[in-house]
C-alpha cells in the first residue's frame, strides 16, 4: 500500500511539474510575443506624408492610463474634394500606421480622410510595450471615439485593417459600432494566431501540448463572432496563399452572414492589397532581415521599397467600391 501511494505522489508530482513547465513556456512565449515595443527598424525605408503630398496632424486621441497615451495622425489631400466618411486604419503587428502610408495615401487620394492611430507600444503611441491583441481592439476604439466626439464633419465611419488591425476593426465595431468594415488577412483567433508563429520553432507534440496553455495566456474574443454579429457590412479579404494567417484561422473562411462580403485574391500571401512581385521583395526584405544581410547598411539602402509596396489595383478598387 506505502509503495502505491508513493506511485501516486510521484506521478501526481510529475503531472503538476509538467503543467507548470508548460504554463511557464506559455508565459514565455506572451512575453516574447507581446513583452516589447513596436517601433522603427532604422534599417528599412518608411514613407512618409510628405512623399506623397498628403496634410498631417498628429493627434492624442487618448490616456487610457497615467502617463501613457494613443496617438494617431490625420492624412489628408488638401487638392483632393473630401468623400463623406472617415477611413480608420488599424496597422498589423509592426512599427504601426507608419508601414502602411501607401495604402493611407491611396485613400487620401481619392479624397477621404484617415485617421491612422497607432495602438500603446507602437510607434507615436506611449506604453513599455503592446501587451496583448485586445491592446489592438482598445486602441481601435480609442480612435472612434475621438472621432465621434471631434471629426463628426467627416460623417460615416469606415474601419479597414489589416492582420492584426483586421482583427482589432471586427471586434472593435462589434463593441462600438462602424458603418463599414473591411478586414485584410484578419486572424480570428489570437491564441491561434501565436500558436501558428511558434508551432514552426518547437515539435509538434510539445506545440500541441502547449496550445490550451496559450490560450489561456493569450486567448481573446473570436474576430469571426464579431464578424456575423456586428449589423453593418464587412468586407473580408485574403490570399490564398497566406501562411501567416492559415485557412483554420482566417475569420475569411471561418465567417458566414449576410453582412459579409468576401475578396479572395489569387497567389497572395498575407498582404493581399500588394501586387505579387511585391510580396516578392518583401519576402526577399524578411529573409535580409534574418540573416547576414541585417548588418549590410548599403543592402538596404539600395533596396527598393517601392517596388516592395505596390499596390494590386484590382483589390484596393474593390475595398472602395465597397466603401462608396
Amino acid at each position: 500500500m506505502d509503495a502505491l501511494y508513493i506511485t501516486l505522489i510521484a506521478v501526481l508530482g510529475a503531472f503538476l511539474l509538467i503543467n507548470l513547465i508548460l504554463f511557464a513556456l506559455a508565459l514565455f512565449v506572451k512575453k516574447a510575443a507581446f513583452g516589447s515595443r513596436c517601433d522603427k527598424n532604422p534599417l528599412l525605408k518608411y514613407f512618409t506624408a510628405e512623399d506623397f503630398n498628403l496634410s498631417q496632424k498628429v493627434i492624442n486621441i487618448a490616456e487610457p492610463q497615467k502617463n501613457q497615451y494613443i496617438r494617431a495622425v490625420l492624412y489628408k489631400k488638401d487638392a483632393a474634394a473630401q468623400k463623406d466618411g472617415l477611413i480608420i486604419f488599424c496597422h498589423g503587428m509592426g512599427p504601426g500606421h507608419i508601414a502602411y502610408t501607401t495604402e493611407i495615401a491611396y485613400f487620401c487620394n481619392l479624397g477621404y480622410a484617415v485617421l491612422a492611430p497607432d495602438y500603446l507600444g507602437c510607434n507615436l503611441s506611449g506604453g513599455k510595450s503592446i501587451k496583448s491583441f485586445k491592446n489592438g481592439t482598445d486602441s481601435v476604439v480609442a480612435a472612434v471615439l475621438y472621432a465621434r466626439e471631434n471629426l463628426t464633419r467627416y460623417g460615416k465611419i469606415y474601419l479597414v485593417g489589416h492582420s492584426w488591425g483586421g482583427y482589432a476593426a471586427l471586434t472593435a465595431a462589434e463593441e462600438i459600432g462602424a458603418d463599414k468594415i473591411v478586414a485584410l488577412s484578419a486572424p480570428d483567433k489570437p491564441e491561434r494566431a501565436i500558436y501558428n508563429a511558434v508551432e514552426s520553432r518547437l515539435p509538434k507534440p510539445v506545440a500541441k501540448l502547449l496550445y490550451p496553455y496559450i490560450a489561456l495566456v493569450c486567448g481573446g474574443k473570436s474576430a469571426a463572432e464579431s464578424a456575423r454579429s456586428v449589423s453593418s457590412p464587412v468586407l473580408l479579404v485574403q490570399g490564398d496563399k497566406d501562411r501567416a494567417v492559415p485557412p483554420e484561422n482566417a475569420v475569411y473562411y471561418r465567417a458566414e452572414g449576410d453582412n459579409i462580403q468576401k475578396l479572395l485574391s489569387s497567389g497572395k500571401g498575407h498582404n493581399p492589397y500588394n501586387t505579387v512581385r511585391a510580396e516578392k521583395k518583401l519576402a526577399e526584405l524578411s529573409s535580409a532581415l534574418q540573416n547576414a544581410k541585417n548588418t549590410d547598411v548599403e543592402y538596404f539602402k539600395k533596396f527598393d521599397f517601392s517596388a516592395a509596396t505596390e499596390e494590386d489595383m484590382g483589390v484596393m478598387e474593390e475595398i472602395v467600391r465597397f466603401l462608396a
